[in-house]
């Protein structure tokens, strides 16, 4: 792979799409439900939108917060005026696509919610890096933030920071002797996601997945897709992937939650306790700060590309 893309950020100001079409399978987490999911290349400008292939109404869902319908332990998108139509759970996919920094593609599924497979984005990280990227002679847009921009919610503190690039600063605090507060920070590139965060996986407690289960959450939860714990100890018998997993895996989620910002951010998100909910509010918050931040649109790129990044297996505006 090209590494200027790979490691560095100037990537993400060129819009990329795939070479060939990607296909998964799996269970829903919440759901239990078998979907399969196929990511299809798409133009410059088409942005990322979604399709319930196996429903008889024909809607395409953009990758956008305006979209979400739900951020109850997990982020889903649809439309509030049919319910019934609604992608759930695209936070670990959403994530593994802004780190990659690909920006075009029609998504197809057939079932209510995207796998969960490992419960991290490793799988969607490899599967993708092994088809092929294809850059496209456009740029994408970015949204710069100039002044601070915080939100706050029930214990929780979520902002955005001016900085030349994107950089994530999440800490997490569960009063679990195996947890704890747990602090992490990334610069994200493609090569810092799928080092250091891609692995990580989504986590539960066995004091909660009765509950989960009674409101038909969890359905699909098992130890080969979530890092399980009981009252004092880590259930699962290999481990964690890395001492820090939680937070690691809280910022890969709030990574694919700023994904639906619809445009590459220039700035830092810092992040205590925070979740799908709060992060959604900040997205919201951005028309009420009108003033702190600007919106670099796409233009056409006057520079020749190497047209495809291949790594070996190892839109919306505000």
């Amino acid at each position: 792979m090209d590494s200027k893309f790979f490691s560095t950020i100037e990537g993400y100001r060129i819009q990329k799409t795939l070479s060939v079409p990607v296909s998964f399978k799996g269970v829903g987490l919440h759901s239990g439900v078998s979907s399969d999911l196929k990511l299809i290349p798409a133009p410059v400008n088409h942005g990322i939108l979604f399709e319930r292939i196996d429903l008889p109404r024909k809607h395409l869902i953009p990758a956008h917060f305006k979209s979400v319908v739900s951020t109850s332990l997990a982020t889903s998108i649809g439309f509030k005026e049919d319910p019934a139509y609604r992608v759930s759970t695209v936070e670990h996919l959403m994530a593994a696509l802004y780190a990659l920094g690909i920006t075009n593609l029609k998504i197809e599924l057939k079932g209510p919610e995207i796998p969960i497979l490992d419960g991290s984005a490793t799988i969607f990280i490899r599967d993708i890096l092994h088809s092929g990227i294809e850059l496209q002679p456009f740029s994408h847009q970015k949204l710069e933030v100039v002044k601070p921009i915080k939100v706050y919610r029930e214990g929780t503190v979520c902002e955005l920071l001016p900085r030349e690039s994107l950089r994530l600063t999440t800490s997490v605090d569960f009063p679990h002797p195996a947890i704890g507060l747990q602090t992490f920070a990334l610069d994200l590139t493609p090569k810092s996601f799928n080092d250091e965060i891609a692995q990580a996986r989504t986590f539960g407690f066995q004091s909660d997945l009765e509950k989960l289960r009674a409101n038909n959450l969890a359905l699909g939860a098992c130890m080969e897709n979530v890092l399980a714990f009981s009252e004092t100890e880590i259930m699962n018998p290999e481990g964690p992937r890395f001492s820090d997993e939680c937070v690691r895996h809280k910022l890969l989620d709030a990574i694919g939650d700023l994904a639906l910002c619809g445009s590459w951010i220039a700035g830092e998100l810092v992040s205590f306790r925070g979740g799908h909910s709060i992060h959604l509010t900040l997205l919201q918050s951005l028309k009420q700060h009108a003033s702190h931040w600007k919106l670099i649109p796409a233009e056409p790129l006057k520079v020749s590309l190497k047209r495809q990044i291949r790594q070996p297996v190892v839109s919306l505006s505000i």
